[in-house]
């Protein structure tokens, strides 16, 4: 979650790592686009990751089948840009997809600067966000936290309303001991959970939010509060 118009690049050689960020960006729900040499775009949706292998499905199914491909990933933290080779084109259910081997080599361009801290869930930290014409607040329980932004737990399929980009002002954070914010927030990401998490099955679904017009106080005072929270969860595991 950035806070920050600052990136870094850097060219990597892992393709282990590549994977994993990979995985990252589908549990994100995020959009693969093919850049081809003649500068068109067409789009892919990652069905998933097979060791050092990766599956793909165009979005327009008369896009030319090739077996090498330089694709860009962007997720809301950082951008990949990425080679598969020796790629073939199978069919699943009905529908062409495509499954290819990942080239160790990529460039990985960093946009978060802020440290992001996972939360316990026994902290019981929350977001309660009120919509007009209904009476019940939305609460959504902390995952993670950072100055730019929050990973919540919802309680069932969020209202419609919370859907990527939408914008909620002054919603109620509260971080138990560590303060009661009122704050801006804008939907980054929203997805069932891949797995169930044993102690807490209530929860079903993850929402990525980003903090909009931070006060330079507020900001302070976040990030005061992030490392606190790695020291006070992190280290003492």
């Amino acid at each position: 979650m950035m806070n920050s118009e600052s990136e870094s690049s850097s060219l990597r050689e892992d393709r282990f790592e590549l994977a994993s960020i990979l995985r990252t960006f589908q549990k994100q729900q995020q959009t693969l686009v093919l850049a081809s040499l003649d500068d068109d775009t067409q789009n892919f949706t990652l069905v998933r990751m097979e060791g050092s292998r990766i599956r793909l499905v165009p979005q327009h199914g008369d896009i030319p089948f090739a077996s090498s491909l330089t694709l860009v990933a962007e997720g809301s933290e950082a951008k990949i840009i990425f080679s598969i080779t020796n790629a073939v084109s199978v069919e699943q259910q009905g529908h062409q997809q495509w499954l290819g081997e990942l080239v160790p080599t990529f460039s990985y361009i960093q946009r978060r600067i802020n440290l992001r801290v996972p939360v316990p869930l026994r902290k019981a930290f929350s977001i309660a966000i009120h919509l007009p014409g209904h009476i019940e607040l939305h609460r959504f329980f902390v995952d993670n936290f950072s100055t730019g932004g929050i990973g919540l737990f919802s309680r069932g399929l969020p209202n419609p309303a919370f859907k990527k980009g939408a914008i909620f002002k002054k919603v109620d954070l509260n971080l138990g001991e560590y303060g009661e914010y009122k704050v801006n927030v804008e939907v980054i990401s929203l997805g069932p959970l891949d797995e169930p998490l044993a102690d807490h099955p209530e929860f079903t679904h993850r929402i990525s939010m980003r903090f909009l017009n931070l006060s330079l106080i507020t900001q302070r005072n976040f990030n005061k509060i992030t490392y606190t929270f790695e020291v006070n969860f992190n280290r003492k595991r």
